[in-house]
């Protein structure tokens, strides 16, 4: 901790010594947007800020939980709880109050919190270098100016935010003009804003830590991120890493690439990106962040994952293909402890016979389960057949694979689906070690798998297949407070991944059954199988784990020329950016098969909305009629058809 007596001298941003100014009594006012709990972002903001100041202040709205205290404990002095459940700015001048209660000789007040993320750097040059300032208030970048939203994409606008960083003294923060202005009314998330602005026309004295004005004069923050870190800026605005992903896109602002320039300064990545899983959608941050993860066959460490135990759970319904699953478990290191659940006493029989042989070969064990019949097929397995081994702490690991029949998908599709779902799990014995080793490190991440599947099926742009307000109602059952993804989730499409079972723990809180898997339970989950394969993300998230998906050279360059020559197709006939075409897209609503009703109701939705949410019900209505009348005819043409089978054969 800085001291009064400490602070005499300083060490200016150079490293050159300073000459020697007034003693600085710091408070730190830091504001919290989220109620109920504190990120780790923030835990170790506060730790850095610690060092910088005398005095700490939190604002928190509403109730903090006893955990999220006992993560503070010494690191702030007090805890001021707002009665509202959101942030609002206004609550520093009840924490600025506070503070000179706390402590009469307080000199320099700072005003932030969790809008940013940091410090990437030391604090005390910076602190040392602006102590020297005879301002009355300075800050460190120009306030950033009101910023697009995509609510219907799931990233509304941000209203009343915590501060970025302003520090105000003992000639502002006693006079009239800090009195007057708190006492003004000033709409939530312009106070910031409008301080330095009101101030310097009140004739207080203002400085700038950084110029700033040749990167980008209205918003350098968002924009010019990697510019501010070679600058010396210790912070990283928040909204690099929170923002809409097209929105980011147009404007080339990778978050990989910051995040990385921020590693290399000594934070800690892994605390960022277990924040990040939990206040964001999963596929949203796979994006921002680029976790995809291309892996070569030839093992970079070899010794990697040699000390995990593994666990391995696989369903068989399709015995003709298990070989191909046997040979590939053996890529693992030796001693995983195989378990495999198929649902016929026949399959059981054959299955033991292969599996005693198998295991003569390798270092594995096995054990076999028969499991009864379910709507739920490997899921069901997996979560309510192998309860007990995901539950048990004994492994560090487990890998869910599968190999069941499918009638329904031609022998190509059914074929290039296995191939990209083992080659990018189980690939290689090299490749493998690949794998393990993102899991040795990166203690926050949970869980891996293969991209969404887009070659051979239609998966894309429906990935939720009508069970978003299934997935809505079961996270809220569940816990899981991770915002979903309004699209499509990130999700293991398939139901093969390898996972820490800590990951997905949170998908344990219900005991589930095999009945739960019943058609008949439907209304009241969705179809869980695909539910459960849905939330395995956002349960991660809930949890501080991240996710990550992993690919081999040969799939990526399969699938990314592929997805290339979809997507130039798709925008073909709209104009903009993607973030403009996506938007236009959206306000239009679902095609359907482009007849002449779903035209006329997309052109309402894009010229005349108003009118559009007026006549929704009556289309509903209309559309639900239209579903009756269409299910009616279709049992009338059934009978019809079962009558005119019965009377041919009277008549013969």
């Amino acid at each position: 901790m800085v001291s009064s007596a400490d602070a005499g001298r300083r060490v200016d941003r150079a490293g050159s010594e300073a000459s020697t100014v007034a003693p600085v009594d710091r408070a730190v006012v830091y504001g919290v947007r989220s109620r109920g709990r504190v990120e780790a972002t923030s835990v170790h903001a506060l730790r850095a800020l610690r060092e910088v100041a005398d005095t700490i202040v939190l604002v928190h709205p509403g109730r903090m939980t006893p955990e999220s205290r006992t993560a503070l404990d010494g690191l702030v002095d007090r805890i001021v709880e707002t009665d509202g459940d959101e942030f609002t700015s206004a609550s520093y001048a009840a924490a600025v109050d506070e503070v000179r209660r706390m402590r009469a000789g307080v000199t320099e007040i700072v005003l932030t919190g969790d809008s940013w993320f940091g410090p990437v750097a030391d604090l005390s040059p910076l602190m040392g270098r602006m102590s020297s300032s005879s301002a009355d208030v300075w800050d460190l970048l120009p306030p950033a100016a009101p910023r697009e939203a995509f609510p219907a994409e799931g990233f509304p606008a941000v209203g009343d935010r915590p501060w970025f960083f302003v520090a105000v003294r003992r000639g502002f923060f006693d006079s009239d003009a800090w009195r007057r202005w708190w006492a003004e009314s000033i709409p939530p998330g312009e106070r910031e804003r409008r301080l330095v602005a009101d101030a310097r026309r009140a004739g207080v004295r203002h400085a700038r830590a950084f110029e700033t004005e040749r990167l980008h004069a209205d918003d350098p923050g968002l924009f010019a991120p990697e510019d501010l870190l070679e600058l010396g800026v210790p912070f990283v605005d928040r909204a690099v890493f929170t923002s809409y992903p097209p929105f980011l896109d147009r404007f080339a602002v990778i978050g990989s690439e910051i995040a990385e320039m921020m590693g290399e300064r000594g934070y800690p990545l892994g605390t960022l990106r277990s924040s990040l899983a939990s206040c964001l959608p999963p596929k949203a941050l796979n994006a921002i962040l680029g976790l995809l993860s291309v892996l070569p066959d030839e093992a970079v460490d070899p010794d990697a994952g040699a000390a995990a135990s593994i666990a391995v759970v696989v369903h068989v319904s399709d015995i003709d293909e298990i070989a191909e699953i046997l040979r590939r478990l053996q890529f693992l290191p030796p001693g995983a402890s195989v378990f495999v659940t198929t649902t016929e006493g026949v399959t059981a029989a054959r299955l033991e016979r292969l599996l005693e042989a198998w295991a003569g070969t390798n270092e594995h064990t096995y054990e076999l389960r028969v499991t009864p019949q379910s709507p739920g097929r490997d899921m069901a397995d997996f979560f309510v057949g192998c309860r007990d081994v995901i539950q048990s702490d004994a492994y560090d690991l487990v890998v869910k694979l599968h190999m069941r029949r499918a009638p329904w998908k031609t022998m190509n599709r059914l074929r290039y689906f296995r191939r990209y779902q083992l080659d990018n799990l189980l690939s290689s014995p090299g490749y493998v070690r690949n794998v393990l080793s993102l899991f040795d490190r990166e203690p926050e991440l949970g869980i891996v798998f293969p991209p969404m599947i887009h070659i051979g099926y239609a998966t894309m742009g429906r990935g939720w297949a009508l069970l978003h307000p299934h997935a809505e109602r079961l996270a809220k059952r569940l816990g899981i407070r991770v915002p979903l993804d309004t699209v499509s989730p990130l999700a293991p499409y398939g139901g093969m991944w390898i996972a820490r079972p800590a990951a997905f723990r949170v998908m344990m809180q219900r005991r589930w059954t095999f009945a739960d898997y019943d058609w008949k339970y439907q209304r009241r989950f969705g179809h869980l199988a695909h539910l459960q394969e849905r939330l395995i993300s956002a349960a991660a998230g809930q949890a501080g784990f991240s996710s990550r998906t992993v690919m081999n050279f040969a799939h990526t360059e399969i699938g990314h020329t592929a997805l290339e020559y979809k997507v130039d197709q798709m925008f073909s006939t709209t104009r903009g950016w993607p973030v403009e075409q996506i938007g236009l897209l959206h306000r239009a609503g679902y095609t359907g098969y482009g007849g002449t009703v779903a035209l006329v109701r997309m052109f309402m939705r894009i010229n005349h909305p108003r009118v559009a949410d007026v006549f929704r019900p009556v289309y509903h209505l209309a559309l639900r009629g239209h579903r009756v009348l269409s299910a009616g005819r279709r049992v009338a043409s059934r009978l019809r058809s079962e009558r005119g089978e019965k009377e041919r054969e009277a008549s013969s």
